[in-house]
């Protein structure tokens, strides 16, 4: 048995985290039974893209305990579905939502071909196999032992063939409209209305359009970095790319325009205030200040971008963002503008109305 932590600072234990223990267990594992409460759009693909990253997973069931009666939100219900329609269609499982009750368990079995051999309990829900993002500090337990381990994995079958259905098989029509992804975000704030009045009115004439190159341009790079190979750890499992995870490489015929903000200088890192009201840090580096990120977390400016998209309908969770995903949305750059306020810029990614 083994204790897991968040681990945030000042709260560290020496202990692994959730997902440490979620992925080490992933290279033995040919079954992987998961039922939770709440999951996220992110959290859903990547899982998705792990599976198909990983053969040796030959089987996925999860059950989501809570959405049915609490609503997902557009975004993660088209992920669901997704993410659903791969397994129903490779006959490795399904998605499926427990309808007789909210359930608001976490729990996670792993299977190999003798059967059960672990299983994790505790309070994190799907979205904490996401690196980053809200600051919200869990715990749960890795239990490794047989006897453990089967009673975790009984337990999900029993909720699975009493209480769910499959999610395809459920009329869903009615969704939770605040899918504000930044929302709680560590490093992200939201500005109160006046002070982005402010940031507006204090716009001055030095910007910068920074293109956003689609899929048929840098297949995997730019917005679509998710599609880039994944990452291979020590102990064989590869990991894919983070979906919200972006890499905008801006073109020398900006980054030489007077005033942009220049690496190796003072203004390397600055706050933006965005159109929609947003607070985060940006920050460029490398040759000619061609790279352009969000501090701290690369997926902050991920998610501002890819989730203005996805909300406007013209971005399904694990599409690229190719060139008609931005014509339908009506832009393809954003504005990256200098205020008269010292160390602020603001960032404009809105569509006419």
């Amino acid at each position: 048995m083994d204790f897991l932590f968040s681990n945030y600072p000042p709260m560290k234990t020496g202990n692994k985290t959730f997902a440490e223990a979620f992925y080490s267990l992933l290279p033995k594992t040919s079954k992987l039974d998961i039922a939770v409460g709440y999951v996220s759009a992110d959290s859903l693909i990547e899982l998705q893209k792990t599976i198909e990253l990983n053969s040796n997973i030959r089987t996925l069931n999860l059950i989501i305990g809570m959405h049915y009666f609490d609503y997902f939100t557009k975004v993660q219900y088209d992920a669901a579905m997704h993410l659903n329609d791969f397994l129903a269609g490779n006959q490795m499982g399904g998605v499926r939502l427990v309808n007789a009750f909210r359930y608001h368990g976490k729990l996670y079995s792993y299977s190999n071909a003798t059967g059960p051999f672990a299983g994790i309990v505790g309070s994190n829900n799907l979205s904490s196999i996401v690196d980053g993002g809200v600051r919200m500090y869990e715990s749960s337990v890795l239990l490794n032992d047989e006897v453990s381990a089967k009673q975790i994995n009984a337990f999900i079958r029993q909720l699975m063939q009493t209480s769910t259905r499959n999610i395809a098989e459920l009329e869903i029509d009615t969704f939770n409209n605040e899918n504000a992804l930044l929302d709680g975000h560590e490093f992200v704030e939201k500005v109160a209305p006046q002070n982005l009045a402010k940031a507006i009115n204090a716009k001055t004439d030095i910007s910068f359009e920074i293109p956003i190159k689609p899929y048929e341009v840098s297949p995997q790079s730019n917005l679509n970095a998710f599609f880039g190979k994944g990452r291979e750890s020590k102990n064989g499992l590869v990991k894919p790319r983070h979906w919200y995870e972006v890499e905008l490489i801006v073109p020398k015929n900006v980054t030489s325009q007077p005033g942009y903000p220049q690496s190796q200088t003072d203004n390397a890192v600055f706050t933006v205030i965005t159109d929609d009201g947003w607070s985060f840090k940006c920050k460029v580096s490398g040759d000619y200040s061609k790279n352009f990120r969000s501090e701290g977390d690369l997926k902050i400016l991920g998610k501002w971008l890819k989730g203005r998209l996805e909300n406007a309908g013209v971005l399904a969770v694990g599409n690229p963002v190719t060139a008609d995903t931005l014509r339908r949305y009506g832009r393809n750059s954003f504005a990256l503008t200098k205020t008269t306020i010292p160390g602020i810029w603001f960032l404009d990614f809105g569509v006419g109305q």
